[in-house]
């Protein structure tokens, strides 16, 4: 299994998206995705709660030259892709994505190999992109407001309705 993070900024510029190139063993290769990436050893494990909001601040500063700030976990994601097809990506791992949320942001957007960043509209604009079927779904969980945590199951290149589930959930106070 891999981990992961992504990052949604949501600002008065809309939200940030980056357009990936096309290219061998990328699950989203020539897709639309927010922002994000590995979780690397370091930034794992129970004595280290920041490990999290560290990678997605990386990642999304390594891909766009936008910083976010105070990014808030929304949800976990397990992309389950035992049974999925990829045209780019001959041998798929599951994949554990923290998804987190921000409004607030410094720095200016910039291309780098992972894709050329964008600010989409609004969430509407978000759905007609090309995009992974998985990512479909989190855009879905995403717009729905609350935190949550779920599984997104393939067959083949489509979702798996059966296998995919999510539970919403209020933060405790």
């Amino acid at each position: 299994m891999k981990y992961g993070t992504m990052g949604y900024l949501v600002c008065d510029k809309g939200i940030l998206m980056l357009k990936k190139p096309v290219r061998e063993n990328d699950p989203n290769s020539g897709y639309c995705v927010p922002p994000g990436g590995k979780l690397e050893t370091f930034e794992r494990g129970l004595n280290n709660l920041e490990g999290r909001t560290s990678s997605v601040v990386r990642e999304v500063e390594d891909e766009t030259g936008i910083k976010l700030l105070n990014p808030i976990l929304r949800g976990v994601i397990l992309f389950d892709n035992k049974d999925r097809t990829f045209p780019n990506w001959p041998n798929p791992d599951n994949f554990l994505v923290y998804i987190f949320h921000s409004e607030n942001y410094s720095g200016e957007l910039k291309s780098s190999n992972e894709g050329v960043p964008f600010w989409a509209k609004d969430m509407d604009e978000i759905d007609s992109l090309p995009k992974n079927p998985g990512d479909k779904k989190a855009h879905e969980w995403m717009r729905d407001g609350r935190n949550f945590f779920g599984v997104i199951k393939h067959k083949g290149n489509e979702i798996d309705e059966e296998g995919t589930w999510v539970d919403f959930y209020a933060p405790s106070t």
